[in-house]
């Protein structure tokens, strides 16, 4: 019993060290995307993340920490003076995720997590109690929420693609680079 105790440990030893992933303690990744969709239509965001895998949580997972930074403008226009509108947004903030290692793989990763920040954004629209266009500029605290995943076509080189609510898209994806 005790030979087959042991020759079951050093396998699943062996298997566990041989297990390749695409995010590992140490590793740095970037993304750079487009995003789609959000409650002011399918206007497209343009986002840049990066994350550094931190904290490994056993044969389940990993936890990454890192940032992101997006930007959205829109403008419409119709026949009438006061039919006119732009409005630009900004987000920065930092974000961590959980990267899934159930599945031994070099090519997929499969994550989920949360951010936050800060919302720099301004409206240019017509203002009736002024007769003129007015800019109003706000900032505000955000949050978000994603899930997503990777798959790396080389060790340095991929495409994302991420679903959740927060930042200025609901959808977002585009390449990876890793370095």
């Amino acid at each position: 019993m005790r030979k087959i105790t042991l020759i079951a440990l050093t396998v699943a030893l062996g298997l566990s060290l041989n297990a390749q992933h695409v995010f590992n303690k140490g590793t740095l990744l970037f993304n750079a995307g487009i995003g789609m969709l959000s409650a002011d239509g399918w206007i497209p965001s343009i986002n840049v993340s990066g994350e550094i895998g931190v904290i490994p949580t056993g044969d389940v997972g990993l936890v990454s920490f890192g940032g992101i930074i997006a930007y959205k403008y829109s403008t419409w226009s119709g026949t009438h003076i006061s039919s006119k509108y732009n409005y630009s947004q900004f987000v920065v903030g930092p974000r961590a995720a959980w990267h899934v290692h159930a599945f031994d793989s070099d090519k997929w990763d499969a994550y989920g997590g949360v951010g936050g920040g800060i919302r720099i954004w301004s409206q240019y629209q017509w203002d009736p109690a002024k007769s003129e266009y007015v800019n109003k500029g706000k900032i505000s605290p955000y949050g978000e929420v994603f899930v997503g995943g990777r798959m790396m076509f080389k060790e340095a080189f991929g495409i994302f693609a991420e679903v959740g609510y927060g930042t200025l898209s609901v959808i977002k994806f585009g390449v990876t680079f890793g370095f």
